[in-house]
């Protein structure tokens, strides 16, 4: 087994522990978590192991989900108390499922590897940072639920951010 595939394991089961703890907060909320959970866990999987859709078209499907979350969000409550961390974490996931290969050599990332690879992990990089300390910022408050459903996104993040830069 390679570090990589350690390190999409290991985000798996964080995704995993994050899709079971999805279910706490407001009822608006709950929905929100528990769909881009379960989309995430999906593409995660799929990505790193199934291989049954392009990775690009799994970047389109969360960003897809990231808008839609946004917009009904702003739809529904104004500008939206909840801040934009469910709809980042969608597109930080997009991100990362795009930008890496996933033992995939025809995959277009792999070209994209080759011709701006450095420059691109780098950013995937920095996404997954940011969205990792918005996660432990979170972990700050709420139900143990909430707090473990956040510190299993962050992790899950951080970790796919590893398996893409290996």
């Amino acid at each position: 087994m390679t570090l990589e595939l350690a390190a999409h394991g290991a985000a798996l089961v964080c995704s995993g522990v994050a899709s079971c703890c999805a279910r706490s907060g407001r009822a608006d909320e709950r929905r929100e978590r528990i769909v881009a959970s379960v989309l995430m866990t999906a593409a995660m999987l799929d990505a790193a192991a199934l291989h049954l859709m392009a990775p690009i078209a799994w970047a389109a499907v969360l960003l897809a989900a990231a808008l839609v979350s946004s917009a009904s969000r702003r739809w529904r409550a104004g500008r939206g108390e909840h801040g934009a961390y469910t709809p980042a974490g969608l597109v930080v996931m997009a991100a990362l499922i795009a930008s890496s290969t996933h033992g995939d050599p025809f995959s277009t990332a792999a070209a994209t590897h080759a011709h701006g690879g450095p420059t691109l992990a780098g950013i995937c990089a920095a996404l997954a940072v940011a969205y990792t300390a918005a996660s432990a910022h979170r972990m700050r408050n709420g139900s143990p639920a909430d707090r473990a459903h956040h510190a299993a996104m962050g992790g899950s993040t951080a970790l796919m951010a590893l398996g893409a830069l290996l």
